[in-house]
């Protein structure tokens, strides 16, 4: 680390698009130089939206301009000779390089790990695909929802037999670029160590298939295929209020001690028919699983529930020790007073919008490392020249791979 409290002495190069770029951001929070590379035509996550203002441009993306924040921007032609040479130029001053291109693509332009190894031995490639990079999967086109269906995550978020049920956003994604950014760490580690690099192999299908808990377990040991429990009363169920929606815990199991502190809770509030739910009936899953006992809950509860706000089902609740939550939406998140006391939201003012954009902050807190948001996302080329400089090469060598197309100059 250095004295600065930050990673300001790692190069990051981030040649992701759709998949990947949250990887390369947890390491230009703490400072590292993280150059985000872009084919001539673009990422494509620039064209994804939503947009700022609700209106499409280069940009305005509010994705591109979250997850790439922080970074330097270069383009470059990975097609052309002259593109090669700069690319093995780049990554042999780079700690980690992440991409995620189709597997075997970069080895048919002859830019295969050996290749780049060669040229940096301590190099770190990581490579983030939808189902990795071997295996009878490996080529087949992938989305976040096919990774999400693939990996059960899809199946697991359902209720009984409903049908499946995709989060929002690319959580299939998301997962494995935490799991790169991490995976990477331990082989920078090693290559500092050893001054061996070596190729780290991430796969979204395989992220998702490590959130789903006990779900494989479960029929490879019991022969049931494990669902959500959403319909199994006070066990985890969502329930309407008065602004919203809520979560319940109210029990686990035959677990009395924490369906008693319910049970006082209700009586207290005066909730009507209250009595119904002091009964050794409630301990039995099989009765709580039932249509009558789901149902009964329901009615009870929910009558309950519709009268308050989901701030005061969660005071009061936590007050009892219940379980209760409120379904927070983004509004709520952004009024959260535990997110403001730790300072979660932070403003981004981006330049090409000339507006403030409000985006997560930290993931983590340490003792000594600093956390930083950083400037604006990269602008098309706009570090370009000054990284290639940084390469070695001079301003002529510069403006003539960008009039041959090898890369882009931003104009200032």
């Amino acid at each position: 680390m250095s004295n600065t409290g930050s990673l300001s002495y790692l190069r990051i190069l981030d040649f992701t698009g759709e998949i990947g770029p949250y990887a390369a951001k947890l390491y230009a929070g703490l400072g590292a130089d993280v150059i985000h590379i872009e084919p001539i035509a673009g990422d494509t996550l620039r064209s994804t939206g939503p947009f700022f203002g609700n209106r499409p441009g280069k940009e305005r993306s509010m994705q591109f301009i979250y997850y790439n924040a922080g970074k330097r921007g270069l383009v470059l032609d990975l097609k052309k000779e002259k593109g090669k040479e700069v690319f093995v130029d780049l990554c042999k001053g780079a700690d980690i390089l992440f991409e995620s291109f189709t597997p075997g693509y970069l080895d048919e332009l002859g830019l295969s790990f050996d290749v780049l190894s060669a040229a940096n031995p301590k190099l770190v490639q990581t490579s983030i695909t939808p189902f990795g990079s071997f295996g009878p999967y490996s080529t087949y086109p992938g989305s976040d929802l096919t990774c999400s269906a693939l990996g059960g995550f899809l199946y697991l978020a359902g209720i009984d037999n409903d049908k499946p049920v995709r989060a929002c956003d690319n959580q299939a994604y998301r997962m494995a670029e935490v799991y790169a950014a991490v995976g990477s760490s331990i082989a920078l580690l090693f290559a500092q160590k050893t001054g061996v690099g070596q190729f780290v192999d991430v796969s979204c299908m395989e992220a998702v298939g490590m959130a789903l808990e006990t779900a494989a377990q479960c029929w490879d040991l019991e022969g049931t295929l494990r669902r959500g429990r959403g319909k199994e009363a006070g066990s985890a169920t969502i329930h309407p209020c008065k602004d919203g929606f809520i979560a319940i815990v109210a029990i686990v199991g035959r677990n009395k001690t924490m369906w008693t502190p319910f049970v006082q809770w209700m009586k207290e509030e005066g909730v009507e028919e209250w009595e119904l739910f002091d009964n050794d009936n409630w301990i039995n899953a099989s009765y709580r699983e039932s249509k009558a006992g789901y149902e009964l809950f329901c009615r009870i509860f929910e009558r309950f529930t519709m009268k308050h706000t989901k701030q005061y089902l969660y005071d009061a609740g936590q007050a009892h020790r219940v379980a209760v939550s409120p379904v927070s939406n983004g509004k709520d998140l952004l009024e959260n007073p535990q997110l403001n006391h730790h300072d979660f939201w932070q403003r981004l003012y981006h330049e090409p919008v000339g507006a403030e954009v409000v985006c997560p902050g930290a993931p983590y807190e340490f003792g000594h490392l600093k956390w930083r948001l950083g400037d604006f996302a990269p602008t098309f080329g706009q570090h370009t020249a000054e990284v290639l400089g940084e390469c070695g090469y001079s301003r002529s060598e510069i403006d003539a791979l960008d009039r041959e197309g090898v890369v882009h100059v931003a104009k200032s």
